[in-house]
């Protein structure tokens, strides 16, 4: 192994205790290739391939009840139904010494494949959603302790399927995120109103998941966290750094095994446009992990990315955090890890055709997916919103 890029290589290990055998995380990416909510082959020959040589691999988000699916082909780990099939992606994610996580979401007022399945929608508050073309109620206090239920049974699904522990997808305009905005939550109870009450439901969901943790006695069972840094609309902010800080500085208290920062655009930068695992918090000189690092509370590793395309992008990123996640590059090239362990950096694949992405093993509603140029027939267009070089 080149001595370049050795520190790639290095353990990491999580606040439990537990180690991954590097320090690159497979992003979690929906594939849009699931049959109403089912685990396919594809997916599962899709996995295997990109989590093959990763530290930790993480699932797209897979929804935790039928009102919180966000696009057709989505996981669903709603239904004790769903155990074989996430028990068989668990598997083959395992299978080259990765750790396994599956990723818990409620896409809130944005589950348009609920929508399309005929069920209802709702999300903290009844406002104008003029980008939505269909209804959205607002959650009575029974569906929010529902849901905090349906995180409950989603974790004792997770452990049960053997998978080495979740990730709660706090972030990216996500349920949990709805309610921490207080664009989006105009609530005047206990779950809406001040910064401390908008912070309330995903903090109750991790004191439910952490207990059905403890009760299950695997003290190995990994609880990562992902975050948005920051939401922004124009001139409209729903919360800023400073407020997902103190969230953060809440859920580190609480504890978590990791800390997954993702980079998204309604947040603003200092330097770039589309965001990096380089950029900086607007007005400092500090990173994102620099930045948060303050808010946890002990050891907790950080895993950030974002336009990861080469081998020095890579080893940039654990500057100043434990581990990285790969996405677009590992859609692009399953072998972008073995290539940098083997020094061969020079063979990585960063650029592609539709052609290429069948050729690697992409399923197909994911192909068909950065097929559609325009993203008119698409709910989230990865083609335009997670753009792959060589596409235009």
């Amino acid at each position: 192994m080149m001595t370049k890029y050795k520190k790639l290589f290095e353990p990491v290990t999580f606040s439990n205790g537990v180690k991954a055998q590097n320090r690159f995380m497979l992003a979690p990416m929906c594939d849009d290739s699931a049959e109403n909510g089912q685990v396919t082959d594809q997916q599962l020959e899709y996995m295997k391939s990109r989590a093959a040589n990763v530290g930790i691999a993480v699932t797209g988000y897979a929804y935790v009840n039928d009102s919180g699916d966000q696009v057709p082909g989505q996981l669903s780990v709603a239904h004790d139904e769903d155990i074989n099939g996430l028990a068989k992606l668990a598997t083959v994610m395992k299978a080259g010494g990765a750790k396994a996580i599956l990723q818990l979401s409620h896409a809130g007022r944005g589950a348009g494949g609920s929508v399309a399945k005929g069920y209802r929608v709702y999300a903290p508050s009844k406002l104008p959603f003029p980008w939505l073309d269909y209804d959205v109620d607002e959650m009575t206090t029974a569906d929010i302790e529902q849901v905090i239920n349906d995180y409950v049974q989603a974790t004792k699904r997770a452990i049960a399927a053997g998978f080495d522990g979740i990730e709660v997808h706090n972030c990216n305009h996500d349920l949990l995120q709805q309610f921490f905005s207080a664009s989006a939550n105009h609530r005047t109870d206990e779950w809406g109103g001040s910064r401390e009450k908008r912070m309330a439901l995903p903090l109750a969901i991790q004191r439910a998941v952490k207990k059905v943790i403890a009760e299950s006695g695997n003290a190995n069972f990994i609880l990562g966290w992902r975050i948005s840094p920051q939401e922004k609309h124009g001139d409209e902010i729903g919360y800023d750094v400073d407020d997902m800080f103190a969230q953060t500085k809440k859920v580190a208290e609480l504890g978590i095994d990791y800390l997954n920062i993702s980079l998204n655009l309604s947040a603003d930068y200092s330097n770039s446009v589309r965001p990096s695992y380089d950029v900086k918090v607007k007005g400092t000189n500090k990173s994102f992990p620099e930045y948060y690092r303050a808010a946890l509370r002990g050891y907790c590793p950080i895993y950030i990315g974002s336009n990861v395309l080469t081998a020095d992008d890579a080893l940039a990123a654990v500057t100043d955090a434990e581990g990285v996640y790969v996405g677009r590059e590992l859609l692009m090239d399953p072998d972008f890890v073995q290539k940098i362990a083997e020094d061969r950096p020079e063979e990585i694949v960063n650029t592609t055709t539709i052609e290429k992405l069948k050729a690697v093993g992409l399923p197909d509603g994911f192909v068909d997916n950065y097929a559609d140029k325009d993203g008119s027939t698409r709910v989230v267009s990865y083609r335009n919103g997670i753009p792959l070089p060589g596409l235009d």
